[in-house]
């Protein structure tokens, strides 16, 4: 199993692992990661051996391999850095430091906490012992950390103090080890390097600003360090130069933007009465106006879309019978928010029959948006959909109806949602893709529950997806959002509740969720969840302090947390 981390073992006394300061000045460029470390042979003979010193706290990606090719190249490890003719340092003190890399850290929390910001200011004191918890906590949190990220952060603003409640990981444990620590001792936080996070820790920013955030600014960003290179004058030293740039077989970053993507699934959508008629008077983004932001921050963007675009649909209305049609001039507002991928697993896309249901797919056929978990006949309906981030990672899209009504779904002859009846075959078709590579991402449109916690048929169904190998499992049927599971560390959401839908008629069916999937280099690591609150019948905002929390507050307890 892979390990949460992998400290430096078996290599010599001198070499200790370290992560980076700020550096300044200089041209270094470090060679990206190679699968074996170039040898270098010494080039010029010296009276006395070239020597080295990595400082304590260098993360071990890029301290074993910068070991690995000075020794090659003849140079002798020391214990300290006087007088070494190479140096690998994170002290802001080297002002003649070159860089080296960048290593990024996010500080993590179990998922169902409430915080969702510290300052930085409030963390450093509370590591050093000078404040006695951290605002956003009910009580002083249980600080877990490896030894190799508390250099980094003794590095950074000192050691901890000695009532700070530290406990001191091997760094031998699991991810899963680890993470079941924290939330056993909520609450909780620790620090790990961004490409160790996993779905059940949440990622809290720091000042506003999170490591999840492709836009974030490394270099005000407190847990990002650099990593500098100093070397010697004189030719010993311009002899370690060429064999640490001719050999600099580590990765640059831990935290490389280009192998992120970001995945946003939302719940139930219908352009229809109430939301029809708004956009009709206030304009055809008036909807999406006060989310907008979220919804386009998103590489890949998911809504489930339950009614169908008909070119007889009658005049909306701001009420009416249940039963919806689309007017195909609100297509635009699915153009406006960046909309990559339309989910058809809703039960009211045949309320006007075969011909509506047909034009819509006609529709989404000609603007180039892919449906999942609908189609024109249940071949149609039920075939998984691929689509590639900008990363060049794969997401497989199935989706399924397992509420009915029986004429909702799609036979050999015509077109409807999926049923879910055949879970075997969804389970070979998660298999399936999953063999050959692909991010799965599985969606049920389950019978509606007012209550926000599953009941055991759902929790059953819903686990189920992931124990077959699901990366996500979504509900797409809720109008009052539901909790969350994770099953063996995979990300269940039991239902989000509405994106553009007219049902407020009861307080909880104002809220709902977006979830916002954060993968790097082809693994799930992270979801932020966005709360929003549906100010009038038609159009979401984000929530307030005072209720996101007691939302959260309630979903969490849901869930069992």
């Amino acid at each position: 199993m892979r390990r949460f981390f992998r400290l430096l073992t078996a290599i010599s006394a001198g070499i200790m692992m370290s992560a980076c300061g700020p550096t300044r000045g200089g041209t270094f460029a470090p060679i990206t990661a190679t699968t074996q470390p170039t040898i270098i042979p010494s080039a010029t003979p010296t009276a006395a051996p070239a020597t080295f010193w990595i400082e304590p706290g260098v993360p071990p990606a890029v301290a074993v391999p910068m070991h690995e090719a000075l020794i090659n190249a003849g140079a002798v490890p020391q214990s300290d850095p006087a007088g070494a003719t190479f140096q690998a340092v994170i002290s802001n003190a080297a002002p003649d430091a070159q860089p080296a890399a960048e290593w990024v850290y996010a500080l993590v929390a179990p998922f169902p906490t409430l915080t969702d910001d510290v300052t930085w200011a409030d963390f450093s004191a509370y590591w050093t012992g000078q404040q006695a918890s951290m605002p956003g906590f009910d009580s002083p949190p249980q600080l877990f950390i490896t030894p190799d990220v508390m250099q980094v952060l003794a590095a950074k603003i000192g050691a901890p103090g000695p009532s700070v409640p530290v406990t001191l990981l091997t760094g031998d444990e699991t991810a899963e080890a680890v993470a079941d620590m924290i939330w056993d001792a909520r609450p909780a936080i620790s620090v790990v390097p961004f490409d160790q996070l996993q779905p059940r820790w949440k990622v809290l920013s720091i000042d506003g600003m999170n490591p999840l955030d492709k836009l974030l600014d490394t270099t005000v960003y407190p847990l990002a360090v650099k990593i500098g290179a100093v070397f010697a004058s004189g030719s010993g030293g311009d002899h370690m130069r060429e064999v640490v740039q001719q050999s600099g077989n580590w990765p640059a970053t831990n935290r490389d933007i280009s192998k992120m993507d970001t995945v946003v699934m939302t719940g139930v959508t219908a352009l229809s009465r109430a939301v029809a008629k708004s956009m009709e008077v206030n304009g055809v983004d008036y909807a999406a106006e006060k989310i907008m932001p979220f919804l386009q921050s998103a590489d890949i963007l998911h809504t489930s879309n339950e009614a169908s675009f008909d070119p007889d649909c009658p005049p909306q209305d701001w009420q009416g019978e249940p039963k919806f049609c689309e007017h195909r001039d609100t297509f635009q507002l699915f153009k406006d928010i960046g909309l990559d991928i339309v989910e058809l697993t809703g039960n009211h896309n045949l309320d006007y029959g075969i011909g509506p249901a047909l034009n819509s797919l006609d529709v989404y056929n000609a603007e180039g948006l892919p449906y999942f978990g609908g189609g024109r006949d249940i071949t149609d309906a039920t075939t998984p959909r691929i689509l590639t981030g900008p990363s060049g990672t794969s997401y497989a899209f199935i989706g399924c109806n397992s509420a009915g009504p029986f004429h909702a779904w799609a036979t050999d002859a015509n077109p409807g949602a999926a049923p879910c009846e055949d879970w075997t075959r969804i389970k070979q078709q998660i298999a399936d893709l999953k063999a050959q590579g692909n991010i799965v991402i599985v969606t049920v449109q389950y019978q509606e529950l007012d209550q926000y916690n599953p009941n055991d048929a759902q929790r059953a169904d819903f686990e189920a997806l992931s124990l077959a190998g699901a990366d996500i499992v979504s509900g797409s049927q809720a109008h009052q959002p539901q909790g969350f599971s994770f099953v063996d560390g995979k990300f269940v959401h039991f239902g989000l509740g509405n994106l553009f839908f007219d049902q407020v008629d009861y307080p909880e069916n104002r809220q709902m969720f977006m979830d916002k999937h954060i993968f790097y280099d082809g693994r799930h690591i992270s979801t932020i969840l966005f709360t929003g609150w549906f100010e009038n019948v038609a159009q979401a905002r984000p929530m307030t302090a005072d209720e996101r929390r007691d939302l959260l507050e309630r979903v969490f307890a849901a869930s069992g947390w």
